[in-house]
């Protein structure tokens, strides 16, 4: 399973909202001044939105960012150009007004498009009484004096086109009820068009449906998709000290071939893995194969590993992947972790549990020792791991794509080379990334003790269907290397967010799927 694909999830509601959190509370200081009327401000949103962070308390909201570890450390995330602006120069917004802004502007949505960039965002607020007239006086007083705004009609309505002193654009649509912002002029034609026709997410069953009045204290609200993996998605958003907590609820029953659905096939885990990960994993995950069809299905979607795969090599994938289904138990573990020259690329191995283990490394020696030769291949089929105890025979496999399938760590052909320890299947793309991980675990020196494992799985559940810890700050290291799958948006704000690990489950009981995400801080000192 593809980390890009699992961590999207992060990306559009965990890491967007920590910026918006930022932002609102550089430029907002908001009372609870009564106004007239309420608007729904999802009927301006477009169908088109990946995300969207909602808040009816923008107050509580900024003050629990503001006492966050990361926060008094002086360490934000400035990912949006509007939000970046808005920090500078709104703030004042409040203070023009003796009474603070009103309570419809204490509520406020943001939402989020396609392509993910700084600019694909727009911001709405309800406007009470008063509210129209300070804004007017906002942009009498702030907006650049070298050009003048220039008034378009779209469909009837104005669109005011405010010029900003870095020379770029703001669009804003504003009515007596509400007002939308964005850097986009096409994004705000879209509210238009989603506020005058219909089709807005107002108008969206399957998001009306996962929008469920508020039972919790939670700060704030996000509705996020990702296509291929999860349907709209509802997360309660809490923050305290080190931990950014979001935790969610799927409806979602798209009949398509999603990861949600893959995990609907499987059958639950239990327990976590770290007994079985060396103390220098920076990325793990863990999931139910009881499946093994469905899950293989899902990576042949993909398209990643299976990129120019030949006819010999899908013959070899097919028998490695029947062996592996006959074999193996209910789990799959993977991980990186670094070697003791950290300036070589992260080592990387595939654990899973084995039926029979006898039996099983049986089958696996028959299978390399009747598998043709290899042209320009020297190597010897099988070699021995060495430890102070045992020496453990290591066997290399054809050369096949189901390790980056299944991982997408590294090239989608590559040989691979398998170990049996500790009643477990090893599998690996090289024979040192074994033979490390083997002597790791024999000198006890596993992930189980290390106090950020420890602390993020004190809010992760002992039973479910997938989960994945990654450490950004090592990750990083790695980009330009082995790991290319981390998304451009951590690596765009890595400074940021080096000082983070991520904790992610997804648990699916009686038709819904409960997705469970943790971002939690590390300061310097505090490596572990």
């Amino acid at each position: 399973m593809k980390l890009r694909t699992i961590v999207k999830i992060a990306v559009t509601s965990s890491v967007v909202l920590l910026c918006a959190g930022f932002a609102l509370y550089s430029f907002f200081r908001l009372s609870a001044a009564e106004g007239q009327k309420d608007f729904n401000l999802y009927e301006l949103v477009p169908t088109t939105a990946s995300a969207v962070f909602a808040t009816d308390d923008v107050l509580g909201f900024v003050t629990e960012i503001d006492g966050l570890t990361c926060s008094k450390n002086q360490q934000y995330l400035h990912v949006s150009k509007l939000f970046s602006y808005l920090k500078q120069t709104l703030y004042t917004l409040s203070e023009d007004s003796p009474h603070g802004l009103s309570r419809q502007m204490n509520q406020m949505l943001i939402s989020f498009h396609e392509p993910d960039n700084e600019r694909n965002q727009v911001l709405y607020c309800r406007l009470g009484t008063g509210d129209r007239e300070l804004i007017d006086r906002f942009a009498q007083r702030y907006i650049s004096s070298l050009y003048p705004p220039k008034s378009f009609d779209y469909k009837g309505e104005k669109i005011m086109i405010y010029p900003m002193s870095d020379g770029d654009f703001l669009a804003c649509y504003l009515t007596p009820d509400f007002m939308a912002l964005s850097f986009q002029k096409k994004l705000v034609e879209d509210v238009i068009d989603a506020y005058k026709k219909g089709g807005s997410l107002a108008d969206d069953s399957t998001f009306t449906g996962v929008r469920t009045p508020k039972k919790s204290t939670a700060a704030a609200t996000i509705y996020t998709r990702v296509n291929g993996m999860i349907g709209w998605t509802e997360f309660d958003m809490k923050m305290k000290d080190d931990f950014v907590y979001f935790t969610g609820i799927s409806h979602d029953a798209d009949t398509c071939f999603t990861f949600i659905n893959l995990l609907r096939q499987q059958e639950s885990v239990q327990g976590f893995p770290g007994e079985v990960l060396p103390s220098t994993a920076f990325y793990f995950s863990k999931q139910s194969i009881t499946d093994w069809s469905s899950l293989l299905s899902y990576s042949d979607l993909q398209g990643y590993a299976t990129a120019g795969h030949t006819t010999e090599m899908q013959n070899r994938d097919r028998v490695l992947s029947h062996y592996l289904m006959e074999n193996t138990g209910h789990d799959l573990v993977a991980c990186l972790f670094q070697r003791e020259d950290t300036l070589q690329d992260a080592a990387a191995v595939l654990s899973l549990s084995v039926l029979d283990v006898t039996e099983a490394e049986r089958m696996l020696r028959s299978l390399v020792n009747t598998a043709p030769a290899e042209e320009g291949v020297r190597k010897p089929r099988i070699t021995f791991c060495y430890t102070a105890n045992k020496a453990y025979p290591v066997y290399r496999l054809p050369q096949t794509t189901l390790f980056a399938q299944l991982t997408s760590f590294v090239e989608p052909t590559s040989h691979m080379y398998a170990a049996f320890y500790g009643g477990r299947l090893l599998l690996a793309p090289d024979e040192d990334s074994l033979s490390r991980y083997i002597r790791q675990l024999d000198k006890g020196e596993v992930l189980d003790g290390a106090i950020a494992y420890r602390a993020g799985m004190d809010s992760m559940s002992d039973s479910y269907h997938f989960m994945l810890m990654a450490d950004f700050d090592h990750l990083f290291h790695q980009a330009e290397k082995q790991v290319r799958f981390v998304p451009d948006f951590f690596l765009r704000n890595s400074e940021f967010f080096r000082n983070f690990i991520l904790f992610a489950q997804f648990t699916y009981a009686d038709g819904v799927v409960y997705p469970n995400i943790v971002l939690r801080y590390k300061m310097e000192q505090n490596p572990n």
